[in-house]
């Protein structure tokens, strides 16, 4: 299992109680922020491949129970 803590500040979940989301991929690897620091760590609106790795990250989290 992924650690899907943000990479800021290390919360497994945002204040809000949503779950932290992937913002960006970089090294192949999926970057995780909670909602407070999605703007800072995340890539500009639109890019695909986040697109495609928050579907990837969605399916893994519903597999294994957790949404």
């Amino acid at each position: 299992m992924p650690d899907t803590r943000c990479k800021t500040c290390g919360a497994a979940s945002s204040s809000d109680g949503s779950p932290t989301m992937v913002v960006a991929v970089t090294d192949g690897e999926f970057v995780y922020a909670c909602t407070e620091h999605a703007t800072e760590l995340g890539t500009p609106p639109g890019d695909l491949l986040v697109i495609l790795a928050q579907l990837l990250d969605i399916a893994r989290r519903r597999n294994d129970g957790e949404l």
